[in-house]
């Protein structure tokens, strides 16, 4: 298994993981920077599954993060959620997501791995960082005016061959999310529609 030659390639799936407690403009607008430049017919928006023993873990299910995700990006042409490591359960580790993805498109879809850059230059720590480069090519999205020297990995570092591409800068976070639902502020103008219906709906964030 690993990435087909050009050839061979039938569609081009970004792979987005993340708790996305909730999605918000940002992760849609980074989402749509890196399927337009790199030319992706997909876009997966992959929900973390519930990991309570985290330090931090997500406030929302993982249910009602997926929900919140499908709705966020029904609208979005080649955008779709997958919840691949909510059904696997357990702790969720890249490689496993790619895997298990690659298994369920098949081989002759080209898989990218969409990665905020501060987190590609820790790849080389991740569990099984050396087989990730095989499975997917690997998109650093930096924020406007970060450096990111792709040149300056090792060859063996799993960035090292990373696509680097500058974000958009939109100024929302999920943490800022959660604080303006706990304040009691709207948040449409962070979130789709969509999403800010469903948090007030299912009391999300009080």
């Amino acid at each position: 298994m690993g990435i087909m030659a050009t050839s061979r390639i039938t569609k081009r799936v970004g792979v987005f993981g993340g708790t996305f407690d909730p999605i918000h403009n940002g992760h849609l607008a980074v989402s749509t920077a890196v399927r337009d430049t790199l030319g992706l017919d997909e876009v997966l928006f992959v929900v973390t599954s519930d990991q309570w023993l985290r330090e931090n873990p997500p406030v929302a299910s993982a249910s009602d993060r997926f929900n919140m995700v499908e709705l966020a990006v029904e609208n979005h042409l080649g955008f779709a959620a997958s919840d691949v490591d909510i059904v696997r359960k357990g702790s969720t580790y890249t490689v496993d997501t790619l895997t298990d993805i690659q298994r369920q498109l098949g081989d002759l879809i080209e898989l990218f791995l969409v990665v905020g850059a501060d987190s590609a230059v820790s790849m080389d720590r991740w569990r099984d960082a050396g087989e990730i480069a095989s499975l997917a090519k690997i998109v650093a999205v930096g924020r406007p005016g970060q450096a990111f020297d792709v040149d300056s990995f090792d060859l063996s570092h799993p960035a090292s061959g990373a696509e680097y591409l500058e974000g958009p800068m939109i100024n929302v976070s999920g943490t800022r999310v959660r604080g303006f639902v706990e304040e009691g502020r709207s948040v449409e103008d962070l979130v789709a529609i969509e999403v800010a219906d469903y948090i007030g709906t299912h009391g999300l964030y009080l």
